[in-house]
């Protein structure tokens, strides 16, 4: 099957049942993430114990770059963004269940989240060297460079996103391809 890595980023992965558990997941680390996942307002995962709203800092990056354009008084703003990992995101978070948020990702399998905590933290370094890059230009090309920008930050929240909901993983037309040729 096809693995492409491209910096630290799956474009492709083998296919696997995606509601699967990961391995290092056990039955009891399962049902009680499950547990938490039940009692929490905020939509955790019960195959991973990760919340998809730890992607919001990324996504307010991507309304940034699409609106900086326009409005050059947010470039301030995109350039003040800071990172935060998932512990310091949710801690500074104003949800009331942070704290079962950051109890399940504590529990989750030691493969998740070595995974993606080391693609986040890929994640913030890109983007922090992406607004580096863009802070001298100006006009056109600040426009194009931000475009390119968000569109690659895009594709990397995907990933993102597919780890913390396997089951909801879209396939690309690739992997799609790479399947139907196995089948045969």
């Amino acid at each position: 099957m096809m693995d492409v890595d491209a910096g630290g980023w799956t474009v492709s992965e083998s296919y696997r049942n995606a509601a699967a558990f990961p391995p290092d997941m056990t039955e009891a680390l399962a049902a009680r993430i499950a547990d938490i996942a039940a009692e929490a307002i905020t939509g955790i995962d019960p195959h991973t114990g990760l919340a998809s709203d730890f992607l919001n800092q990324f996504n307010e990056v991507l309304m940034l770059l699409e609106v900086a354009g326009s409005d050059p008084a947010l470039h301030r703003d995109l350039h003040a963004w800071c990172p935060r990992d998932y512990v310091e995101h949710f801690e500074a978070s104003q949800l009331r269940d942070s704290a079962l948020v950051i109890a399940a990702y504590t529990l989750a399998p030691a493969s998740v989240r070595r995974r993606f905590d080391r693609l986040s933290g890929d994640l913030s370094a890109f983007i922090l060297n992406g607004l580096a890059e863009l802070r001298p230009l100006e006009g056109e090309a600040a426009r194009y460079a931000s475009e390119a920008l968000a569109e690659r930050i895009r594709r990397r929240v995907e990933s993102l996103s597919a780890i913390i909901h396997p089951a909801e993983r879209r396939l690309d037309n690739d992997t799609i391809s790479a399947l139907f040729k196995q089948a045969r």
